[in-house]
């Protein structure tokens, strides 16, 4: 038996971003890597969004390209910490599979990587919280994947991790990030 599964909702185009404002929530962690989307305003219109619908919303910031264990699980624990019923994570495929990797362990903290390795092996996800992705690339669509690429000690040791991924919502960038043009090479670059 074969399966495909892709996230329930996609929101694209012009003002997509806006869509954070009509969340349902309490609390939400906004996964980030290297600082981009800081530089170029997108996280404080995001937070701006995020504090309309009324949702308190803590930064895990500086993840690294290829992100580590440490990099997950100490993103897991900041999660258990603070009990977010959102997880969104804006940025590349690092920011992204860190986010879906961390939300694994923040609702199952006793889970191993090896566990996450058996596909369709996992329990279902949205227990203590929702996932949103923002994706500002186009390279890996992990946006839209349910698997996750966390390198072990090096790339020769990369697991796959299967994260039963079923995201409530998934926001595309405004076409401005998407079209600056270091981002318009770089992602081309990647794609291929």
């Amino acid at each position: 038996m074969s399966r495909f599964t892709l996230p329930r909702d996609v929101y694209y185009g012009k003002d997509s971003l806006a869509e954070l404002k009509n969340l349902n929530g309490k609390k939400a962690v906004l996964v980030l890597g290297g600082g981009s989307m800081k530089r170029f305003g997108f996280v404080d219109k995001a937070l701006g969004y995020l504090k309309e619908a009324g949702i308190e919303t803590k930064l895990f910031e500086n993840v690294e390209p290829d992100p580590s264990v440490e990099t997950v699980m100490k993103g897991a624990e900041m999660m258990r910490e603070f009990e977010p019923d959102w997880i969104i994570s804006m940025g590349g495929g690092s920011p992204i599979d860190a986010a879906k990797a961390m939300w694994a362990f923040y609702e199952y903290p006793d889970v191993t990587f090896e566990e996450l390795c058996i596909p369709f092996n996992f329990p279902k996800l949205r227990q203590k919280a929702k996932f949103a992705a923002i994706p500002t690339t186009s390279g890996t669509a992990t946006e839209i994947a349910f698997t996750v690429i966390i390198p072990l000690s090096s790339w020769l040791l990369s697991k796959v991790v299967y994260v039963p991924y079923e995201a409530q919502n998934l926001y595309s960038p405004s076409a401005e990030a998407v079209n600056l043009p270091s981002v318009r090479v770089t992602t081309s670059l990647a794609s291929l």
